[in-house]
């Protein structure tokens, strides 16, 4: 396997295999392989028609479980000969918790999985974020409406070439304004959105934004994970605006989620109070996405164990 640093430019190739497995979680989103590859240093190659996405941690080279061909037995052996030729042991990640069996059967007591539910992602029915229906979203209505009646002239805007520097200028005024300088976290995601935003329509992203009186309060972007599945991959707005929140959110699944059956506003960390905003639009699915590592590998092994 050639490995390279992954660009803009990969998904002419990368994009549509990953689209096509059908998978629901987010790293299946070129978008999101692309904007975290400086956090992970990820590279990415293409092996007998599978992209092969991978970074290399202290013990182990992790590598997004493999899509796009149809010798799975052949792609799990590379990666595991590339690992171990690096010194390194192989862990693949993200796993779709359908994918277990196939590599069980292939592979019968080879692997050990585990998954953590800080990691799952949240898929939401598209419906529900659109329509917000019911007495379970009353009060995301009532936030919407209180923020009608303090802007009753907003507008939602789908972001194009002409707005995009305001998203962009916006972007920065929220990093300074919530410590990004103090938070390795969030400068870390900053950088990463600066990268998305120099080849936006280059990566096959759709988003929008609020616009009031007093100017920008909030965006959103994210991009096609599969054919049933649109992912939201990041949300700004300004936390003391009643309702931007909300509105950014109905108002990108109304605009975009109409040919999808869900929409996957990804995993919490296991913060707490992600945690709590994210249950509180009542989830359809808590997505699972499963570790696998050689059984032979004993940190590995420690790690599932909680050792």
């Amino acid at each position: 396997m050639q490995f390279h640093e992954i660009t803009a430019k990969d998904g002419i190739w990368a994009r549509p295999r990953l689209e096509s497995a059908g998978f629901y979680s987010c790293e299946f989103a070129f978008a999101n392989v692309y904007m975290w590859s400086h956090v992970y240093g990820t590279e990415i190659a293409d092996y007998r028609d599978f992209v092969v996405a991978r970074n290399v941690g202290h013990t182990h080279h992790h590598f997004l479980y493999p899509v796009g061909g149809n010798d799975l037995e052949a792609v799990i052996d590379a990666c595991q000969k590339e690992a171990q030729e690096g010194g390194k042991r192989p862990m693949f990640y993200s796993i779709p918790e359908s994918e277990l069996g196939k590599i069980e059967e292939i592979f019968p007591g080879k692997f050990a999985f585990w998954e953590h539910r800080d990691d799952e992602d949240y898929l939401y029915a598209a419906a529900d974020l659109r329509d917000l229906p019911g007495k379970s979203f009353q009060k995301k209505r009532n936030h919407i409406s209180r923020f009608g009646k303090d802007h009753p002239e907003y507008r939602f805007e789908p972001i194009t070439a002409e707005n995009l520097p305001e998203v962009r200028e916006f972007n920065n005024r929220w990093c300074k304004v919530y410590g990004c300088d103090a938070d390795e976290g969030l400068m870390r995601e900053h950088r990463a959105i600066e990268m998305v935003f120099d080849h936006y329509f280059e990566l096959g992203l759709v988003g929008g934004l609020i616009r009031t009186e007093a100017g920008l309060v909030a965006f959103c972007y994210g991009s096609k994970i599969s054919d049933e599945v649109l992912g939201t991959h990041v949300e700004k707005a300004w936390h003391d605006v009643n309702g931007a929140y909300p509105i950014i959110n109905r108002e990108y699944a109304r605009a975009f989620s109409g040919d999808y059956k869900y929409i996957n506003r990804e995993e919490d960390l296991g913060e707490e109070g992600l945690r709590k905003a994210k249950l509180s639009y009542n989830p359809a699915i808590l997505e699972k996405k499963y570790y696998a590592v050689l059984k032979e590998d004993p940190a590995a092994q420690a790690q599932i164990k909680g050792e």
